[in-house]
């Protein structure tokens, strides 16, 4: 007797990234949800995405607080998402690593999978129309250059 064995396979295809911030997406600051979208309107902004327990997080922090120094006094928002952790360990890791910038939370990781964010560390520079203009994993020279063509 033979047997005819079938696989069958599911695959399961991810939705490519967002081009822009969603409308309905949601974060949590320290007192409450919010809508990165409408609070982040008529701004540049990185959003750096980041874990506690991400190496290459934790080593680019230094590099984000010194770009939001050198470019706040040109408009320029770095904000540092937690991505998957609980608030409270967030702020902890957040303190541990001398993070000077704002901190917002996606403790579920809801946002991140929207924006193509879930594989750490993620940079997001969002221009003053809420369009995700470029993306990396590192703070390096294309994204310096997205940074100063946005904020001209």
């Amino acid at each position: 007797m033979r047997w005819l064995v079938v696989l069958v396979v599911a695959c399961h295809t991810a939705a490519p990234p967002a081009s822009t911030l969603p409308r309905d997406g949601q974060l949590l600051d320290h007192e409450a949800t919010f809508v990165p979208a409408e609070r982040y309107r008529g701004k540049v902004v990185v959003l750096d995405f980041w874990a506690g327990w991400c190496e290459d997080c934790r080593k680019m922090v230094p590099a984000l607080a010194r770009l939001s120094d050198a470019f706040a006094s040109r408009g320029l928002l770095v904000v540092g998402v937690n991505a998957g952790e609980h608030v409270d360990d967030a702020t902890r890791y957040a303190h541990e690593l001398g993070i000077t910038y704002p901190i917002v939370f996606d403790p579920e990781l809801a946002y991140s999978d929207r924006v193509g964010a879930s594989d750490l560390p993620v940079l997001l520079v969002i221009d003053r129309t809420g369009t995700i203009v470029h993306r990396s994993r590192r703070l390096d020279e294309d994204t310096l250059g997205a940074i100063r063509k946005v904020l001209e």
